[in-house]
């Protein structure tokens, strides 16, 4: 597997050489209920990227750990950047990769907070990197990667610390899942939409054990591992679509 970081200049220099393409894993440190790790989404991100640069050869960025989680400051532990900040961390790290002859990045992108702020970024340096191109994946947001996670879990409504989330981590890094910690019945109910924005201080109120949706006690590490390897086969296709 090609990693940046166990990778020599000489090494992407010689990468660059045959292809222009990378895979960027984007995390957030945040809150995920009473049972998950703070790194979840980071986690998450990094091993569905990880798989889908084996698969296809392509180089994989380190992951950005850090992403846009203000919603969820109410909990100890959660480190936000703001949306100018992200956006424009994510913009020189664009720009950096296009200086050295990237020209296509594939974001998995493991935290919801993180998808305007990256449809903002790729917005800015698009208008003066000419050639620069970005596909985007989100598992829980991608039909045929959710389907995974209803046909084996049930419907769902509501992806934060829920049975689909867990279930991946069951998968990627069990120690970091203490389903132990669950003491309460949790609500297994789905959540309903509103159009009220999500804020640090709703969010705590609605969701007070930090969980958004279903009653994780219900995943399955067995789930997990097909979500996984469903994620990485989209990934995979969606970078050789760009051979």
């Amino acid at each position: 597997m090609n990693l940046f970081s166990e990778m020599s200049w000489e090494q992407v220099k010689e990468y660059l050489a045959r292809d222009d393409r990378v895979i960027l894993p984007l995390g957030s440190t945040e809150q995920h209920g009473r049972h998950l790790g703070l790194g979840t989404d980071s986690i998450e991100a990094e091993a569905i990227a990880r798989g889908a640069g084996e698969a296809t050869g392509v180089i994989v960025a380190p992951t950005l750990n850090y992403g846009m989680a203000l919603t969820l400051m109410a909990f100890p532990g959660t480190l936000s950047l703001r949306p100018p900040t992200l956006i424009a961390v994510l913009e020189d790290i664009f720009r950096s990769l296009y200086r050295h002859g990237f020209r296509r990045v594939l974001v998995v992108n493991g935290h919801g907070g993180n998808t305007a702020s990256l449809a903002s970024a790729v917005q800015m340096v698009t208008q003066d990197l000419a050639g620069w191109r970005v596909k985007s994946f989100e598992w829980w947001t991608d039909a045929e990667s959710y389907r995974v996670v209803v046909e084996m879990l049930g419907a769902q409504t509501g992806s934060h610390a829920a049975p689909g989330e867990t279930a991946l981590m069951l998968a990627v890094c069990p120690r970091a899942v203490k389903l132990d910690r669950l003491t309460r019945s949790a609500r297994d109910a789905p959540d309903v939409p509103s159009r009220e924005m999500t804020t640090v201080q709703n969010f705590a109120q609605q969701y007070p054990d930090g969980i958004k949706g279903r009653d994780p006690r219900g995943a399955t590490r067995e789930a997990g591992e097909a979500l996984l390897r469903k994620s990485v086969e989209i990934c995979a296709r969606e970078i050789a679509e760009w051979s």
